[in-house]
């Protein structure tokens, strides 16, 4: 069974194989997350901040077969594909 809180490790947040996290991103940090992925894009990023600030960005992080990758919410930029090499790295700073 896994667990529904996150590990902890080295100051960073384990993401268990295949598990998902919300993230929102901003000033070259992680400000808001969560694993509550029942949420969609836009009702996380509501609930956290009510309107995405302007150069927000927010999407999923998952960890398949060891490689954690960011992805686009699909609902903010209409793609769900990886994230820029910048928010890869704002990412795994906080997560691994």
């Amino acid at each position: 069974m896994r667990s529904a809180e996150p590990a902890r490790g080295q100051d960073k947040i384990v993401v268990g194989e295949g598990l998902y996290f919300l993230i929102i991103v901003q000033n070259g940090q992680v400000t808001h997350f969560t694993p509550n992925v029942s949420l969609s894009h836009a009702d996380f990023v509501k609930r956290s901040v009510g309107r995405l600030p302007e150069g927000a960005w927010v999407g999923s992080a998952t960890k398949n077969d060891g490689y954690l990758t960011a992805i686009n919410s699909y609902t903010f930029y209409q793609n769900q594909l990886p994230a820029s090499p910048e928010i890869q790295k704002i990412v795994h700073d906080k997560f691994c």
